[in-house]
């Protein structure tokens, strides 16, 4: 299974390849993990962090915004 990280902040969203350990990488210290889920498929496994200053719904707004404009292979989008 494939394991992609959205790292979001209010200016930009970066889809990075494998799950990001906030403990041990220092790119996300004002991050925190805000959802998780698994693609309809099953097949890759998703992990949204957003910056401190960002609410849940927020972050999870600017994940869908960057799905549409990306429409990455492996997501099939939120789940609600």
């Amino acid at each position: 299974m494939d394991s992609i990280s959205l790292v979001i902040s209010s200016q930009s969203v970066e889809c990075i390849e494998g799950r990001i350990d906030p403990e041990m990488d220092s790119r996300l210290n004002s991050f925190r993990l805000v959802n998780e889920q698994r693609n309809h498929g099953g097949d890759a496994c998703w992990f949204f962090f957003a910056k401190a200053d960002l609410t849940k719904p927020e972050a999870l707004s600017r994940a869908e915004q960057w799905h549409a404009s990306t429409h990455h292979c492996l997501w099939s989008g939120m789940f609600h």
